[in-house]
């Protein structure tokens, strides 16, 4: 009787001469096909075992997890429009709402709860080739759940500047939604006309309008004029006075031959 034969695999999906995937075979070949941008960036998200018994059965079991691939696959299928980041300035996940075309906040627990079902899934799809006591066990425990968040904070770090006002990537309350605000008031409520004065006051109180519309929080008037002035002097060369003169009153802070839309911005 021949002895049985243990071989350790790095199993990745294997590309039909039609250019087609085969099925999966093994958990590593599964969580690869779900998530090839993963595979490519990170390898291979198991090392497997293959047990060949002396009657030719095979038994494939997981035994070591890839946790840089799994932590690479949180960030979803780019191609669907998914998206995971890991903003360090706030210590916060957030995840690309595509609907709203937003991005929201999650939290690590519930990224790990994700990462648990989808390990469950592959055990219930593979068939009984596959070993399936680690899937459902022992890669589902919260130490390697943990592990798993933990470097996927390296992994799907951003930049700083990922949500700054001159970037296209927008999320839910984030300080620097007013600015955004703050540059689509100057650009599309202010024009040049002669004569004309836009006062402080005024151009404050539709600020507010504004954000009110947009269920955004009111700021400060001083935090107002030191956002929105530099913006101002940027876009028409008119610097903030303290001694403009507007129905015989004296001392009106505001900007010179500007001029106040009432249309709102869309």
């Amino acid at each position: 009787m021949e002895p049985e034969v243990h071989r350790l695999e790095l199993n990745l999906p294997k590309q039909h001469w039609l250019h087609e995937r085969t099925q999966p075979t093994t958990p590593a070949e599964w969580f690869a096909q779900k998530f090839s941008d993963a595979a490519r960036r990170f390898g291979c998200p198991f090392l497997e075992m293959r047990q060949t018994t002396h009657d030719g059965f095979n038994k494939v079991t997981p035994i070591a997890i890839n946790t840089d691939f799994f932590a690479g696959s949180l960030a979803g299928d780019s191609k669907l429009g998914h998206s995971v980041i890991y903003y360090e300035p706030e210590m916060q996940f957030y995840y690309f709402e595509p609907m709203q075309q937003i991005y929201k906040p999650t939290t690590p627990e519930k990224l790990q709860n994700y990462y648990r079902a989808m390990l469950l899934r592959c055990a219930q799809e593979l068939n009984h080739d596959t070993d399936k006591l680690n899937l459902f066990a022992e890669f589902r425990s919260d130490k390697n759940a943990r592990a798993l968040t933990n470097r996927a904070k390296s992994i799907l770090a951003v930049s700083p500047d990922f949500f700054s006002p001159t970037r296209p990537h927008q999320r839910i309350r984030g300080v620097e939604l007013h600015e955004r605000m703050a540059r689509k008031f100057v650009d599309e409520l202010l024009s040049v006309e002669s004569g004309q004065v836009l006062m402080l006051a005024d151009a404050y109180a539709a600020f507010c309008s504004l954000l009110k519309q947009r269920e955004l929080e009111p700021i400060k008037r001083s935090d107002f004029k030191a956002m929105v002035g530099p913006l101002i002097r940027d876009q028409f060369n008119v610097a903030l006075r303290n001694d403009l003169v507007v129905d015989e009153r004296q001392g009106v802070r505001g900007w010179k031959n500007l001029r106040l839309s009432q249309t709102v911005p869309s």
